[in-house]
């Protein structure tokens, strides 16, 4: 494959906002019981190895922990946004301008890149609804931080400085 085709079907970074949908006592009650079972998967592994858990009590130990982690999973919807190309970008700055010189963008700029970033059923007003009437300031922070972060990112820092060179 060229690096022309490697370039063309690259697509732009995207970032998925784990929403919580469940109430916090469910929340609570799904982590607890991922925690008891991801405990009891590790007892099971030791007692395995020491000959002490037949196979199918590890199966069910198993199936137990796929239960909890997916119990858990089901409190929360993944919702995905996706970074905007950077003319967008700048137009939606070029919109919302700051009002001071030490501000990197103006009033309402990080709510309005969330309503162009976020992706699925929803339409624009029905996520302008849900985010004035459904979630709290810290949860509303959250997702403008998110969209705000998969439009500004860097490359990877935890790649090494030389990865990418040859030795000969």
């Amino acid at each position: 494959m060229t690096l022309r085709e490697r370039l063309k079907q690259r697509s732009r970074p995207s970032t998925v906002w784990p929403l919580r949908i469940a109430d916090m006592d469910l929340v609570e009650a799904a982590r607890a019981a991922l925690g008891q079972a991801e405990d009891r998967e590790r007892i099971t592994t030791v007692a395995r190895e020491d000959g002490m858990a037949s196979d199918a009590l590890a199966g069910e130990v198993a199936h137990a922990g796929r239960a909890a982690r997916q119990a858990l999973a089901d409190c929360y919807e993944p919702v995905k946004l996706v970074a905007l190309a950077p003319p967008e970008y700048e137009a939606l700055l070029t919109e919302h301008r700051a009002t001071d010189e030490d501000q990197a963008w103006g009033p309402g700029f990080p709510r309005a890149l969330f309503l162009a970033c976020v992706q699925g059923e929803l339409d624009r007003e029905e996520w302008i609804h849900f985010l004035d009437s459904q979630l709290s300031q810290g949860e509303r922070v959250e997702a403008y931080n998110l969209a705000l972060a998969v439009n500004l990112r860097v490359p990877d820092p935890g790649l090494p400085k030389d990865w990418t060179s040859t030795r000969g």
